[in-house]
């Protein structure tokens, strides 16, 4: 896989082989079985890792029962996100003779300020969620991309089942915190910015 082959430190390419060797059937089944797309498995697999070896540093934390639980539901979240697109595209090819050309540019620009604006708050609230302790950043991970449900999070992290809407409602308390100090951070530099300009 060629996403292993450019990683750098040898240490974590082997790491990620091992995954890769261990994990490789269960992530194919795992997409096959929610798209039934046998053209594009091999694609998808290929993006499953890919966000893995994102995640290197966290999944070395994980005991093997975790790895496996956050294996399937990374495979299962890249399967979901590609059924997603594709009924967007199909959509359009169904519609696209019916609709105006000025509609549909308009309806590109105003996704795409969205998009942007959205990818900020993402970012943000990525640059958050990292400083967070472990244990609360595996929870919004886990909660909120990759859709896991309460009993899921609480296997995984080994809490009781009932306890991991309260540990979520901390977390998110947390990253809030954060988030409302790194705006305001932005915030002042960018008054200080438009000041020096100013004078």
């Amino acid at each position: 896989m060629m996403a292993i082959a450019a990683i750098e430190s040898d240490d974590d390419k082997a790491f990620m082989l091992n995954l890769y060797t261990d994990y490789y059937g269960l992530v194919r089944k795992n997409i096959y079985n929610i798209t039934h797309d046998v053209d594009q498995i091999e694609d998808l697999v290929n993006d499953t890792f890919i966000k893995l070896i994102e995640k290197i540093s966290l999944i070395r934390n994980m005991d093997s029962c975790s790895t496996a639980a956050y294996v399937v539901y990374t495979s299962r979240s890249v399967a979901i996100d590609y059924i997603k697109h594709r009924n967007v595209e199909k959509r359009h090819v169904y519609s696209g003779g019916e609709l105006d050309l000025a509609e549909t540019l308009q309806d590109v620009k105003d996704d795409m300020e969205y998009s942007i604006i959205r990818q900020e708050e993402i970012n943000e609230m990525g640059k958050a969620v990292s400083r967070l302790p472990a244990k609360h950043k595996y929870l919004l991970y886990f909660k909120y991309m990759l859709e896991m449900s309460d009993r899921d999070i609480a296997g995984v992290l080994n809490i009781a089942p009932n306890s991991v809407r309260q540990y979520l409602t901390r977390a998110r308390r947390e990253a809030r915190k954060l988030i409302d100090k790194e705006m305001n951070i932005y915030a002042e530099q960018q008054s200080g910015t438009n000041t020096e300009k100013a004078l």
